[in-house]
């Protein structure tokens, strides 16, 4: 399946090796990929926390891992902002 994959900010330096930098990109994925298990394979999962929104709609982070990814989504991760 392909899911159009856009990560927002400073998450784009958490990407597994042999994929270049990207803002955003399709990506083809198996088939019972969730937004959880795609967050581990770019790397950044346990790491820190990030928002998600799947198909314009944002998914909690309870949820991540039953966030089923489908041919055809858009997923944009965005890093958390800092600041004061």
């Amino acid at each position: 399946m392909r899911v159009n994959v856009k990560l927002m900010g400073w998450l784009r330096h958490y990407l597994r090796e042999g994929i270049e930098e990207f803002d955003d990109r399709d990506l083809d994925l198996a088939s019972g990929e969730t937004v959880g298990s795609l967050a581990t394979t770019l790397g950044f999962r346990g790491e820190l926390d990030f928002l998600a929104l799947l198909n314009g709609e944002r998914v909690l982070t309870d949820s991540f891992d039953q966030a089923l990814l489908k041919d055809g989504d858009e997923l944009v991760l965005i890093p958390p902002l800092k600041g004061g």
